[in-house]
């Protein structure tokens, strides 16, 4: 009987652990979505001063220099737009997919070739924190 209690108590807790990891995933996925949406909403703000600013040169009848009158929009723009990529890839990892560096088609991470143009897929070598943390509470 004790063995029987014991086995309903580790899938009851092994349970909670995949509801928890799930809730969890979820969540830092509307968070990372959401840093996303304000860097985009950051970038058209950018874009709308760098179009007021050409207005506005052009209507002095200024001479625009790109390097000089907006490489500060610019170099926002760049980080923001790396940042949202960056964010962008993480999601897909944490729903289990990967990019294809050919076609760029979201697949699942173990196709070992696109099934949209058929370029075979670069093995990805690496554990999430929460496959080290099973590991580790199996060796216990």
């Amino acid at each position: 009987m004790e063995k029987v209690i014991n086995k309903i108590s580790k899938k009851a807790i092994q349970t909670y652990r995949q509801a928890a990891e799930t809730t969890g995933n979820f969540a830092h996925k509307i968070r990372l979505k959401a840093v996303m949406a304000d860097n985009k909403s950051q970038i058209e703000d950018l874009y709308k001063e760098i179009g007021k600013k050409v207005y506005e040169k052009y209507t002095l009848k200024e001479k625009i220099d790109i390097d000089q009158d907006f490489i500060k929009e610019i170099s926002i723009i760049n980080i923001l737009a790396e940042e949202i990529e960056e964010i962008r890839m993480e999601i897909l990892d944490l729903k289990d997919l990967k990019q294809c560096k050919n076609c760029y088609c979201e697949i699942y991470s173990e196709f070992k070739y696109c099934p949209n143009c058929g370029k075979k897929q670069e093995e990805i070598d690496h554990v999430s924190e929460n496959d080290n943390q099973k590991n580790n509470e199996e060796e216990q």
